[in-house]
């Protein structure tokens, strides 16, 4: 992946130089702004470039500091704003809360920058053509911190009793990389990690060369080669028991930290993943990645979170918090929403999981499920605000609601078109927009696509509808 970018760069070096100093000489420039437009986080992402790779080094010690050098390969993109189709990019933003920055270089040449809340705003010496691809490498030096989120809730950098775990969803990498931190804006990556020796890095993706504990320090190298958000990345330090093997097919690595029960633990996650696997890959298709596991390290944080290709757990997870998060690698890591305040394609996608799993296996049914959670919360219950597709602020995008109603929407969805077509809508959602972004307008125009006929008005009332909507199958 690096080498073949590094050829293509080289090839178009002197011809984008020189395209550059045109446009520097004609004054004809423009500026990536500072954020995308995210309704709930408008300074999220960043515009005039596309992020192709990230390339991360991060070297810990145990007293909490770290060093950090991320080299962003990008390419210079203005669909709306830039003044001329000769314009050349002259400042851009990434997002960044960490510690003090130290080096900045685009093009191998130091670039003047500047810090302003989550921006780090970057000057290039020489502008970037649109279209250009370019590179920027970001050194810091310091400890990373947590952030919080607007529901009162803290994640990024979390030190644990023996290292750290760092989370990111939905707007926390920052506190520990520099990244365009919007979904949209996906990008392959490669993480190196260097750590103590006693203690071993975990990242995404595939583990390339094992762990070498060869020299004072462990390093581990990580790839993940197909497209991530930034906020699906994970990186987590302790004292692990790691477990390899395959899982239907598929590459399988799990880290546990030893203080949360070792091989034990291990192998009940390894029996659910395969759980999992066997039942998604009917309802969602083929695994869109090239490696599953999970990842369990006791920490504050008190949430899962399904990093792309390694989930997250705060302790030794049940069956259905597995089914939830492996859910996620479809519904929410491949497939992922366009804008925040559609989370409920996420969390809904998953919770349906879930219910469907217990129905399959024997359990109590999704139709009986959903008329039990509409009889147990009457028209006055905080149950049903806000609707799962417009939760009112970001404060609000976690809620029951998104991840409970959202799902009791998909029943309704299912109860109205049948059963044949339901699964085939949720098998295309996965297939037809994998590694892609997709809206609640797109399953729209899906469902259409699918039945023939207009959506059921009651589904849009489930999503939409302030209070308890009227009940259609109870």
């Amino acid at each position: 992946m690096k080498s073949v970018f590094a050829k293509s760069v080289a090839g178009a070096g002197a011809l984008l130089a020189l395209a550059g100093a045109s446009a520097a000489l004609a004054g004809v420039f423009y500026q990536g702004s500072p954020g995308i437009g995210d309704p709930y986080f408008p300074k999220m992402g960043n515009g005039g470039y596309d992020v192709s790779t990230y390339d991360v080094f991060l070297s810990y010690k145990a007293s909490g500091e770290v060093r950090s050098a991320t080299t962003i390969t990008a390419v210079a993109d203005t669909d709306e704003g830039a003044p001329s189709a000769g314009a050349a990019m002259n400042r851009f933003n990434f997002d960044f809360r960490g510690p003090e920055v130290t080096q900045v270089r685009v093009d191998g040449e130091a670039a003047n920058w500047s810090r302003a809340g989550q921006e780090l705003r970057i000057r290039p010496a020489t502008p970037i053509l649109d279209g250009a691809s370019f590179s920027a490498k970001v050194k810091y030096e310091g400890k990373p911190k947590q952030v919080s989120n607007p529901d009162g809730s803290r994640d990024g950098w979390t030190r644990t009793l023996d290292g750290v775990a760092a989370l990111g969803q939905p707007q926390a990498v920052p506190s520990f990389l520099p990244v365009s931190d919007h979904p949209t804006d996906k990008a392959l990556w490669q993480i190196e990690l260097k750590v103590p020796h006693n203690k071993t890095g975990i990242s995404n993706g595939v583990l390339q060369g094992g762990i070498d504990r060869s020299g004072p320090k462990t390093i581990t190298r990580w790839a993940v080669n197909q497209p991530m958000p930034s906020y699906l990345a994970v990186v987590a330090i302790g004292r692990f028991d790691v477990d390899r093997g395959m899982v239907r097919g598929i590459p399988y690595l799990s880290a546990v930290d030893s203080s949360a029960g070792g091989p034990s633990v291990l192998g009940n996650l390894f029996d659910k993943t395969r759980k999992a696997h066997r039942f998604l890959e009917e309802v969602a298709g083929p695994y869109p990645f090239d490696v599953t596991g999970g990842l369990v390290d006791p920490s504050s944080l008190g949430f899962a979170l399904e990093n792309q290709t390694r989930s997250y757990y705060p302790s030794s997870p049940n069956l259905q918090l597995v089914i939830h998060e492996v859910a996620h690698q479809w519904y929410g890591d491949s497939v992922a929403v366009t804008e925040w305040d559609e989370i409920w394609l996420n969390e809904g996608f998953a919770t349906y999981m879930e219910w469907l799993y217990e129905e399959e296996q024997g359990g109590e049914t999704v139709a009986n499920r959903f008329v039990r959670i509409y009889n147990a919360n009457g028209p006055g219950s905080s149950f049903w605000s806000p609707p799962p597709a417009a939760p009112g602020g970001p404060q609000n995008l976690f809620d029951f609601a998104v991840y409970d109603r959202g799902a009791m929407a998909l029943q309704v969805l299912r109860s109205k078109i049948g059963n044949a077509d339901f699964r085939d809508v949720l098998m295309r959602w996965a297939q037809e927009n994998e590694y892609g972004n997709a809206s609640t307008q797109d399953l729209y125009d899906l469902i259409e696509d699918e039945t023939g006929a207009p959506r059921p008005n009651s589904f849009d009332r489930w999503l939409y509808e302030e209070g308890r909507p009227s009940c259609p199958i109870c």
